[in-house]
């Protein structure tokens, strides 16, 4: 992804990061999304959609650009080998995230706080998944869902639509990262709490 798009994607990061008081606010208002970009979304999302191939294309790019993301899915690779649902790996990923951007496209004006809720939960399902803080690797999933999105025809062809797309998408993996980071340190600090107690009991 070209630095350009690194920082609009960061900048519209710095937006939406924290508590805001949206009150009942649609997803488009809060992202402050005009009508032709929301009618742009949804019209690009119509031939995105069906083309499963784009969101497995997303966790592939994340695997080549990150040697974190390559080793998790290895690892899933091999736990899935003994199950028979298969819901941790690759291709099951992109799923869920297709299901979970159409979840938000196809109805706008639902509100923020409860789309921005279901993100939330996303990130804290995955604390466990590294032993150590795995946060960068949110801002790289950001990266490539931007990069292989805006780079479809009918997405690129229109500016607003890759403007449009860009918020979206940092909207929801900022969610996501928020999610995560507070349910990592929180487990972290519990963790650290038990060892130091134990520490104290064995010099006891």
């Amino acid at each position: 992804m070209g630095n350009a798009q690194q920082r609009r994607v960061s900048r519209a990061n710095l937006n939406f990061t924290g508590e805001g008081g949206d009150g009942g606010m649609s997803i488009q208002e809060h992202l402050k999304l005009t009508p032709y970009q929301s009618q742009l979304l949804q019209a690009t999302w119509s031939k995105i959609r069906p083309n499963s191939a784009t969101f497995t294309q997303i966790f592939k790019l994340l695997c080549f650009k990150s040697t974190l993301a390559r080793e998790i899915f290895q690892k899933l690779s091999i736990v899935e080998g003994f199950k028979s649902d298969g819901r941790c790996d690759l291709n099951m990923h992109a799923k869920m995230l297709c299901d979970m951007m159409d979840s938000i496209i196809s109805d706008l004006n639902q509100p923020s706080k409860s789309v921005q809720a279901k993100c939330t939960e996303i990130g804290v399902s995955h604390h466990n998944v590294n032993e150590t803080s795995a946060g960068a690797l949110w801002e790289s999933l950001g990266e490539c869902m931007a990069e292989v999105i805006t780079k479809v025809d009918c997405v690129r062809s229109k500016r607003e639509a890759g403007k449009a797309w860009i918020t979206v998408i940092s909207f929801m993996v900022d969610a996501m990262k928020n999610g995560y980071m507070d349910e990592f340190r929180r487990h972290h600090v519990s963790r650290n709490s038990v060892t130091r107690l134990n520490e104290t009991r064995v010099k006891q």
